[in-house]
């Protein structure tokens, strides 16, 4: 038996479970900020970001790298949060909100899609985690 590999149907799935999670992952934040903080840091740096940047962050998820490149980018700056959950970008909305960081938006976008994104509006994009989502990397 073949079994055949259908991209549509893993984002379908993929995005229901990150709806049904989005809370469970919003309180576990500040220990996933724990686990990754020394590789967001160094990724931050490897982008470039610091006051004034403009930021895209791909698959942002409940949006702890989105935060940190917010509070580097400054309020010159912006950071464009997306992800295929809208249900864990309202987390990373209201994380962004709650600390004061007005330089943060969310949009609901396919990484391996993001025709809604102005080409050229960034200095920066950014993945932590979310380029192992995708079934086309080199799209995304």
């Amino acid at each position: 038996m073949t079994v055949t590999f259908d991209p549509f149907v893993y984002k379908q799935t993929t995005r229901a479970q990150w709806e049904a999670a989005a809370e469970a992952w919003h309180s576990w934040g500040p220990t996933i900020e724990d686990w990754l903080g020394d590789a967001t840091e160094v990724m931050l740096s490897a982008a470039g970001i610091g006051a004034g940047s403009r930021v895209l962050d791909v698959a942002a998820g409940a949006g702890g790298q989105t935060l940190a490149a917010a509070r580097l980018a400054g309020a010159d700056g912006r950071v464009l949060a997306t992800d295929i959950s809208p249900a864990i970008l309202e987390y990373a909305a209201r994380v962004a909100a709650e600390s004061g960081l007005s330089n943060v938006a969310t949009l609901e976008a396919d990484g391996e899609n993001l025709s809604a994104v102005d080409e050229g509006a960034f200095d920066a994009a950014i993945s932590r985690v979310g380029l192992i989502y995708f079934p086309d990397q080199q799209a995304a």
